[in-house]
């Protein structure tokens, strides 16, 4: 050994002043302490392997021309990180000399975040009718007719009794035209207020107008008209 550290010295001192530059400058770059959480990786696999061989070293397991390669290898290598903790430790006086405003930084003070701004959605206005003609039922009141002087029989709809057919009655509903004329919502409307949501779309109520508004029949209307269905007559 004592041999190798008067042949190599020379080297073993530039690895050493190699190993302070590069812990000078590896701990100014991450500032967090002289034994820098931010050391690369293949830094501390160094260090690894420097352990490793010192192990080996010690033991003798490799004699002769490759355990003398191998202690030469591990004195320059111990200088070189000798010389990184060294450099880091060196570094580390700076940086407490430095005040707060001159330590080296790449982001200027954040300011401080705007406060999200709360869009309220205007609400939008109740349609007229609504508010004004619908008697608190969905959808569209149909609108209505005076009596005319021939109303239609609008029993002749499947779905339609007497009960349902005196209710239209009272709505100004008497035509076949006048229940082909409604849209969904005045079929939606007319279903909550007879108090059977729904049906009017199942029976197509207004399909079977359409056909009868027309002049045309449907099976249901030639049953009504032969007197088939008693509900009807």
């Amino acid at each position: 050994m004592t041999y190798l550290l008067s042949t190599y010295w020379p080297w073993m001192l530039i690895a050493l002043i190699f190993g302070g530059v590069v812990g000078f400058v590896t701990f100014l770059r991450s500032a967090s302490g002289w034994w820098p959480d931010s050391w690369p990786g293949w830094f501390k696999l160094l260090c690894l392997l420097f352990l490793l061989g010192l192990v080996v070293a010690i033991l003798k397991w490799l004699p002769g021309l490759a355990g003398h390669y191998l202690e030469t290898a591990l004195l320059l290598l111990g200088s070189y990180i000798v010389g990184c903790f060294l450099g880091s430790w060196l570094a580390s006086f700076r940086a407490t000399e430095l005040k707060p405003q001159e330590r080296p930084s790449s982001l200027a003070p954040a300011a401080p975040a705007p406060k999200p701004v709360t869009v309220t959605a205007p609400v939008a206005a109740a349609p007229a009718a609504a508010l004004a003609g619908n008697d608190g039922h969905p959808g569209q009141r149909p609108s209505s007719i005076e009596k005319s002087a021939a109303p239609d029989n609008l029993k002749r709809i499947s779905g339609i009794g007497h009960t349902n057919e005196i209710k239209l009655n009272e709505l100004g509903i008497w035509t076949f035209r006048q229940i082909a004329e409604w849209t969904g919502a005045n079929a939606e409307w007319v279903g909550s207020y007879l108090a059977f949501p729904g049906r009017i779309e199942r029976e197509d109520w207004i399909g079977q107008a359409a056909q009868l508004a027309k002049g045309l029949e449907t099976e249901f209307s030639r049953r009504v008209d032969d007197g088939d269905v008693p509900t009807s007559s």
